[in-house]
């Protein structure tokens, strides 16, 4: 003989399974809110360190050469319209920076502004030779080259041109 199933047993078998599929969809909908919002903070953290960072170093600056009125006592530098992730893009402000401080950081601006026309170009193309490289973030190949520079008050500010490079540093080139 044949035994029917129990009706109250379909019923709660199918609101447990309603119950469990809505935890599931529940605890993605959580996690990916929650990793949206970590990456929000990571991000800004970064940022913020970088701004910190900057500071406590125009501060040094300042305090060193308080008494020089036409030394370079900060060197910034700016991307030209770059469509690369603004993480990538401080990484790659930094290195910059990072290479033209021994250069400039602390002598005189006239080097820049006075002397003969060709001594300025040949520290311009200088400047330009330094910046001008393939620069590595996260396994990822830059070029930058440097098309310009401006000088205000006692601030170096040099305009990058930053563009992927052909290959990546860790990739596999087949010929």
């Amino acid at each position: 003989m044949k035994r029917q199933p129990n009706p109250r047993i379909a019923r709660w078998l199918a609101g447990a399974g309603l119950l469990f599929s809505g935890m599931i969809i529940g605890s993605a909908l959580y996690m990916s809110m929650h990793q949206a919002n970590f990456s929000q903070l990571v991000k800004r953290n970064t940022e913020l360190f970088d701004e910190n960072e900057n500071l406590k170093k125009e501060i040094q600056n300042l305090n060193k050469f308080k008494h020089s009125q036409s030394v370079v006592k900060k060197i910034t530098v700016r991307l030209e319209k770059s469509t690369l992730d603004p993480l990538v893009e401080q990484e790659l402000r930094q290195q910059v920076q990072k290479k033209l401080e021994p250069f400039y950081e602390g002598h005189s601006l006239s080097i820049f502004t006075s002397g003969k026309e060709s001594e300025r170009l040949a520290e311009i193309r200088k400047l330009q030779e330094i910046v001008t490289n393939q620069y590595s973030v996260n396994d990822q190949s830059y070029k930058l080259e440097a098309t310009g520079i401006a000088i205000v008050q006692t601030e170096l500010i040099v305009f990058v041109k930053t563009s992927a490079a052909l290959g990546s540093i860790g990739s596999f080139h087949f010929r």
